[in-house]
């Protein structure tokens, strides 16, 4: 019988999130019968994706100790390294800036050059500290960004001795489950949506600013989803309130399932000042959405304007001429297909998929478990 490899995978926590989504659907697409798949949660809450409880998995749930910062990561540091050194791993892959520093530091020497560490979102989310950092801790690991963009600033920072060891895998998405056979039904009520969690990163005020200029010309209907309890959720909430638009805006926290709201959408907004690869963006389109998208969230050109969607500058004004320009389009074109959308939809359904993610991670699985 062909030996297994054990792979394991570690991450903090499984909220809802891109980076835990990914990993996801990753391990699903994964070949169960090469590989022995451990998921360690090394400082656990409650489980947003319930289906991992389904997966063919070894599946380790520590629950979240330490009263506070300092106890959880002293606590959570010594719990790793005790983990790492009583069971033997061929790779470990571990996702974001926090598990990525924890994880390296942690591990024992004869975990070197066995480690996948994928980084999710662009450089200037780190602190300098951290960036430091990440400059001597690539001597452990194997980099995967998810932008070409992220990769580019990667190299520029440890430098291109190191470059060989950074590679850009995009994400991979459930074609089936957002993959829509027709577009949104338009009439008159005009659906807009954003998804993502309520903060200034994703910057979703600038939506609500926009919106509520032109609401006395429109008939729109917005839809906010997201974590509802992150950074500019207070902010966002006093901005319908004071403006009055409540009637036509619903904001709702994280929902499962998810596609069935991409569904009523006929506009999907993305208004993040920075993304990686946003996987909303790609589900939006998916989904059939008529898409626009900021430049900060278009890191690599995914959306062409008047291509497979809209792209704006990142100022309001722009934001309202394209949202005006996506009306006008769908007042044109209420009972037939849209060139843009059908676009949208076959270029992530040709180059976004589960297994080109999956193909692109075992190629480094495998270079890493033959000892080049």
């Amino acid at each position: 019988m062909k030996k297994k490899h054990k792979l394991c995978f570690i991450l903090s926590h499984l909220p809802q999130g891109g980076a835990e989504m990914q990993t996801i659907n990753l391990i699903r697409g994964l070949n169960s019968s090469n590989l022995d798949i451990t998921l360690l949660l090394y400082n656990s809450k409650d489980i947003f994706y319930k289906e991992i409880y389904e997966l063919p998995i070894n599946l380790i749930i520590r629950k979240e100790k330490g009263a506070n910062k300092i106890s959880r990561f002293i606590q959570n540091s010594l719990y790793i390294k005790t983990f790492l050194n009583k069971n033997k791993f061929d790779i470990i892959h571990t996702l974001l800036f926090h598990n990525g520093l924890l994880i390296r530091m942690m591990a024992p020497n004869e975990y070197n050059d066995k480690i996948v560490y994928s980084i999710r979102n662009d450089l200037q989310d780190t602190s300098k500290v951290l960036l430091f950092f990440e400059k001597i801790l690539i001597r452990k690991s194997y980099v995967v960004t998810n932008s070409l963009k992220s990769k580019e600033q990667f190299i520029r920072l440890i430098g291109k001795k190191y470059q060989n060891k950074v590679s850009n895998i995009y994400n991979g998405f459930d074609i089936s489950r957002f993959s829509n056979s027709s577009r949104p039904n338009y009439n008159s009520n005009l659906i807009m949506g954003n998804v993502g969690r309520l903060t200034k990163q994703k910057n979703q005020l600038q939506i609500l600013r926009v919106l509520n200029k032109i609401k006395i010309q429109t008939s729109f209907h917005f839809y906010l989803i997201g974590d509802k309890k992150q950074n500019q959720g207070a902010e966002i909430y006093n901005f319908v309130k004071e403006n009055k638009i409540d009637k036509l805006t619903t904001i709702l926290d994280s929902k499962e399932s998810i596609e069935n709201f991409y569904r009523k959408f006929n506009i999907f907004i993305l208004s993040s000042l920075y993304e990686g690869c946003p996987n909303v963006l790609f589900e939006a389109m998916l989904s059939k959405c008529l898409c626009i998208v900021s430049e900060g969230a278009n890191s690599d050109n995914f959306i062409l304007d008047g291509i497979n969607g809209l792209v704006y500058d990142g100022s309001d004004d722009m934001l309202e001429l394209k949202i005006n320009e996506a009306i006008s389009m769908l007042n044109d074109n209420p009972n037939s297909n849209i060139e843009m959308i059908e676009n949208g939809h076959n270029y992530v359904v040709e180059n976004f998929s589960i297994e080109k993610m999956v193909k692109s991670y075992t190629e480094i699985y495998n270079y890493i478990i033959n000892g080049r």
